[in-house]
């Protein structure tokens, strides 16, 4: 039996300010992690765009989408952009969607999914699809599910998860279906896990890291890997491992404890990458890489 080795080293701690509910997301073109926004130092909400790219941070744009935070954003490799949908700017939730080509930002729409934050985006590769679900605005939360095709918004279902805000989703390829697991409710996290295929929720395990929200997931090709989150008491500082059917717990040495980071695959380099969130006391600037070795 081959044992996998897997390994968290952290890189540097000098980039962007410390922050959380901000998002990152790998653009394969341009062979960069992307980091857009969140909330900073004294609560100030970021609108600066950075890239971390030969294990250094760049800073490249503070123009584009308005300052804000709880936001997500994810890479469409059939069109070479990055996708950016709503979020909070302090005032209100945001229902706009941005575009990133690696140079400049977009606004391309003002319609489709209700303004929210703290939802779920994941790109489905084989389709061409930007996949959206759930979150929260002012008054709820949210359990719908919608697609972006490049050009319009379409709601697809309203049945699955119940009601929540911050899941944690991939595309699982292998299974060519939407992969979520965990968020929370009004009075506690989730720890149930859900695959969408055909534009149809099923819940497929309810074992396994047990009810997390703000946690973050990547898919690497060949599994899904879970990092921190918060159980309703504690920061969580478990890496688990979910190869199709089953997590794992791999290891907890690594980054401390924290919720509201982001990670992202370097498909390049076939490493993961994290950095930022909060630890329960203050924010996070830090950033570490994952790799796993047999």
């Amino acid at each position: 039996m081959v044992t996998e080795i897997w390994r968290w080293v952290q890189k540097q701690d000098i980039g962007p300010s410390p922050r959380y509910s901000f998002s990152m997301t790998f653009d394969s073109n341009s062979r960069k992690i992307i980091v857009f926004g969140g909330t900073s130092i004294n609560f100030e909400l970021r609108n600066d765009t950075w890239e971390w790219i030969d294990q250094i941070w760049t800073q490249i744009a503070d123009t584009g989408p308005s300052p804000r935070t709880q936001h997500k954003m994810i890479y469409d490799s059939h069109r070479g952009k990055i996708i950016l949908f709503g979020g909070y700017d302090g005032n209100v939730f945001k229902g706009d969607t941005w575009q990133y080509d690696g140079n400049e930002w977009m606004h391309v729409a003002d319609t489709g999914p209700p303004p929210r934050g703290v939802h779920a985006m994941a790109y489905d590769s084989d389709r061409s699809r930007t996949i959206l679900f759930g979150g929260a605005n002012e008054t709820s939360l949210m359990n719908d599910t919608w697609e972006w095709d490049g050009t319009e918004w379409t709601q697809v279902a309203d049945t699955g998860p119940s009601l929540r805000a911050y899941p944690s989703t991939v595309y699982e390829s292998s299974k060519k279906a939407i992969l979520l697991f965990g968020g929370a409710d009004l009075t506690s996290p989730f720890g149930d896990t859900w695959r969408m295929k055909n534009n149809v929720w099923t819940k497929v395990q309810d074992m396994g890291p047990g009810p997390l929200a703000g946690g973050d997931m990547v898919y690497t090709g060949s599994r899904a890997v879970l990092y921190g989150g918060y159980n309703g008491v504690v920061m969580n500082h478990d890496t688990w491992d979910w190869k199709g059917s089953l997590w794992t717990q791999r290891q907890n040495m690594g980054p401390a404890a924290r919720a509201l980071h982001s990670m992202a695959y370097d498909s390049e380099r076939n490493c993961i990458i994290l950095f930022g969130g909060f630890n329960g006391s203050i924010l996070l600037s830090d950033t570490w890489e994952l790799t796993v070795t047999q």
